[in-house]
C-alpha cells in the first residue's frame, strides 16, 4: 500500500506486488537434510519441521487479484522430477506479498513534497533481511543526523 500513500503526498512511485508462492508437503515419503536448488526448474526445497517446503515461483499480479494457487501446485511436478517417491498426501500452500520496484532498489528518505513523511519500502525479498539497517537509516533521519550511507540512490525522486 506505499505506492497509494506515497500518490497521496505527489509521489508517482512504480511499486508492484511481486507474490510468491510456496508448497509445504508435511509427510513426503523422502528425506531431504539441507536446502537444494533445482536450476533447471528454479525452484528451492527446504526441509522444515512442518514437512518439505517447496517454493520459487513468483508473480505480478497487483494487491486485489486472487491467489493463484496452481503457481504453487506446479512446485510439486517439479520436485517429482527430483524425488520421484514424492507423495503428496497432505499439504499446505502458502501466498505473500513483496513490493517491488523495476530498479530491484528500496525506497528510503524524507520526502521530497514533504519534510515531515520518511519513506521506507520496496525490498521485494529482503525485507526481513534489510530491515534493521534501513530502521538505523531512518532513525538517523528523524533526528537529522548523517546517515552512515549515502541514501541518494534511494530516493523517491529516482522515478
Amino acid at each position: 500500500w506505499s505506492k497509494k500513500l506515497a500518490q497521496d503526498i505527489g509521489h508517482t512511485v512504480p511499486l508492484e506486488t511481486e507474490r510468491g508462492y510456496h508448497l509445504t508437503i508435511e509427510s513426503p515419503n523422502v528425506e531431504v537434510t539441507r536446502p537444494v536448488t533445482s536450476f533447471e526448474d528454479s525452484f528451492v526445497m527446504t526441509p522444515m519441521e512442518q514437512g518439505l517446503r517447496l517454493a520459487g515461483t513468483v508473480e505480478l499480479a497487483g494487491l486485489d487479484a486472487p491467489p493463484n494457487y496452481q503457481r504453487a501446485d506446479i512446485l510439486f511436478q517439479h520436485a517429482k522430477k527430483l524425488l520421484p517417491q514424492l507423495i503428496n498426501q497432505k499439504s499446505s500452500t502458502w501466498m505473500g506479498m513483496r513490493p517491488s520496484l523495476p530498479d530491484s532498489l528500496p525506497i528510503i528518505g524524507r520526502s521530497s513534497r514533504n519534510n515531515n513523511v520518511l519513506m521506507a519500502f520496496g525490498h521485494q525479498h529482503l525485507g526481513l533481511t534489510q530491515a534493521a539497517v534501513t530502521a538505523d537509516i531512518i532513525s538517523d533521519l528523524i533526528i537529522n543526523n548523517k546517515s552512515p550511507i549515502d541514501t541518494t540512490p534511494y530516493r523517491v525522486e529516482r522515478f
